[in-house]
């Protein structure tokens, strides 16, 4: 239960690291919310380089077999997360749009 707990612990942090990173020094240079949440979030598929390393750290012999798992995983994971995050993105998005735009319905009132 414990291996489970830490590689979610490995997850939460690489997710909260790229994702979180990125679109904070992304927006400190002038992107908007939208675009730094989507570089963040974009910043999740580099999986594959994240495997080469770590093959190459099990193989000299630096990664044991559980944590070798667990980086694994956690790269799996955060390769998969990229599609559903800018999706919760661009949702967020739309509503904030949609809860700005002024009504193109006529207000109407009562005359008596």
């Amino acid at each position: 239960m414990s291996s489970w707990l830490t590689c979610l612990g490995i997850i939460g942090v690489a997710v909260v690291g790229k994702l979180g990173g990125a679109l904070f020094s992304a927006r400190v240079t002038g992107m908007s919310w939208r675009d730094s949440f989507s570089l963040g979030a974009l910043m999740n598929t580099r999986g594959l380089v994240e495997l080469v390393a770590l093959n190459i750290g099990y193989e000299l012999g630096i990664l044991s077999p559980a944590i070798f798992t667990m980086l694994v995983l956690m790269s799996l994971v955060t390769t998969f997360l990229a599609g559903p995050l800018l999706s919760l993105g661009n949702l967020i998005t739309a509503r904030a749009m949609a809860c700005n735009e002024p009504s193109s319905n006529p207000i109407l009132t009562r005359v008596e």
